[in-house]
């Protein structure tokens, strides 16, 4: 047993006080917010390059803002869907309605945890699977295979035809935690009927019910049914006014473009073999919908993938770590952003032992929009990055990830799989590759949380 010795700390504080260095930046730092002052003007400047050689023809427009909610991978989905219904109805600028993909994921997440609640009543209450079910049933994020799960459901809408509310959607950790609170007692209710081997099915079912009302009462229920025929008044950028008729799966495949059967998740996680698909255990929101399931590979494969689309005029859907080792205010996205060596600070672990001890995870997503491919490598040294944290987060919203960043700290992006090579489109279609199965609360999940 090591236990602290007061000679030691006595010694150590001597030293210190002789080191000039050590001196220097105490004194710096109990001044100022550590960030702000280790911040590398320098490298800021150096990185601060907003022109690309490969990007898409069209970003969309406006800048958008999810404010104080996790929704940003249904704002980074949608930011990428509506560029083709803009360019399909000659728009200027379109979004489509996050809160109607919230709404449907809220209930859906809910429902979907009452499942599990009903499939592990034989595990014990504290046992970690438990727990962590209980943890936040219903939280703000997802993944894309979540957003394809309601997409396939629900459809799309646009935003004049459901639109936020003031804190239910924009800050929903209030009303979130109320729901949350409820979810806990029904599923003590359900395990309760479960142990004494009742059937649960009426129970399930009022639960439901009480779960939609909790839910109206903070977000209105979208008066259009998925295949339900709505009216759209728009002014396309010519000033020429147009009235649609679709429905919102419609609108989903004919003007946002969307195949469902397409888009596949690709992730780097140096912690497993790369080839192999990895799926998530138990993560999802709609019952019966798509699992989460990742096909692993290196860094290489994720960027050539990337410029491949971008290439093809399309924008990538990518998850990272953020806000590690960026600048929300001059939009920077750099590992070495911040002079942590000037204080001894040095950081040796790599990406996989980063993984494996709680240092690094996918917190958020976000949209590439163009990359700066390097003339004599051609390989990318930077990308354009759109972000869903209003005007004055970036540049008008916008960021520049530097390729060391997106190596370290970028672990999904979401393509096509007609766009994959065939032997990596295959991963996917093979029945015979069983994937790696992660459980629920790993790193590679919690996009989700």
């Amino acid at each position: 047993m090591a236990s602290i010795d007061i000679n030691n700390l006595n010694s150590w504080d001597k030293e210190s006080k002789t080191d000039l260095s050590h001196q220097l930046a105490s004194t710096v730092l109990k001044n100022d917010d550590a960030n702000t002052i280790l911040l590398n003007r320098s490298r800021l400047l150096e990185q601060d390059l907003r022109v690309f050689n490969t990007a898409i023809s069209t970003p969309g427009a406006p800048v958008t803002n999810q404010r104080s909610s996790g929704r940003c991978w249904l704002f980074a989905a949608t930011n990428q869907l509506r560029i083709n219904v803009a360019a399909e109805l000659n728009l200027k600028e379109f979004e489509l309605s996050q809160a109607y993909l919230f709404f449907y994921d809220k209930l859906e997440k809910a429902n979907y945890f009452l499942d599990q609640i009903i499939d592990t009543h034989e595990e014990e209450i504290g046992s970690r699977l438990v727990d962590y079910l209980l943890t936040d049933p219903t939280s703000d994020g997802g993944q894309y295979s979540m957003l394809l799960n309601l997409v396939k459901k629900y459809g799309l809408l646009p935003k004049d035809l459901y639109n936020d509310l003031p804190f239910s959607t924009t800050s929903s950790r209030t009303w979130n935690g109320l729901l949350k609170t409820k979810l806990r007692e029904f599923a003590e209710e359900l395990r309760n009927e479960l142990s004494q081997g009742k059937d649960v099915t009426k129970l399930r079912a009022e639960l439901q019910k009480e779960i939609f009302r909790l839910m109206s009462l903070f977000m209105d229920f979208p008066r259009f049914k998925p295949d339900e025929e709505f009216t759209w008044s728009y002014e396309d950028k010519d000033g020429k006014v147009h009235t649609l008729k679709t429905t919102p799966l419609e609108f989903a495949s004919k003007y946002a473009k969307l195949d469902t059967k397409k888009p596949v998740s690709l992730i780097n996680d140096p912690r497993h073999p790369y080839g192999k698909l990895i799926e998530i255990e138990r993560l999802g929101n709609v019952l019966g919908g798509d699992k989460v399931i990742y096909l692993n590979v290196d860094n290489k494969v994720l960027a050539d993938l990337v410029v491949k689309r971008l290439k093809n005029n399309k924008t990538v859907f990518f998850g990272s770590h953020t806000p590690k080792f960026m600048d929300r205010k001059f939009g920077i996205m750099d590992v070495q952003l911040w002079n942590l060596p000037a204080i001894k600070y040095d950081l040796k672990q790599e990406k996989a032992s980063r993984i494996r001890y709680g240092e690094s995870l996918m917190t958020h997503a976000m949209l590439i929009t163009g990359a700066h491919i390097d003339e004599n490598t051609q390989q990318p040294v930077r990308y354009r990055v759109e972000n869903s944290w209003g005007k004055d987060s970036g540049k008008d919203g916008m960021y520049v990830m530097t390729q060391e960043y997106f190596e370290e700290y970028c672990f999904q992006i979401v393509v096509d799989i007609d766009e994959l090579p065939k032997e990596l489109a295959a991963k996917f279609t093979s029945k015979v590759e069983n994937p790696i199965l992660l459980p629920i609360w790993d790193p590679m999940g919690a996009l989700a949380q």
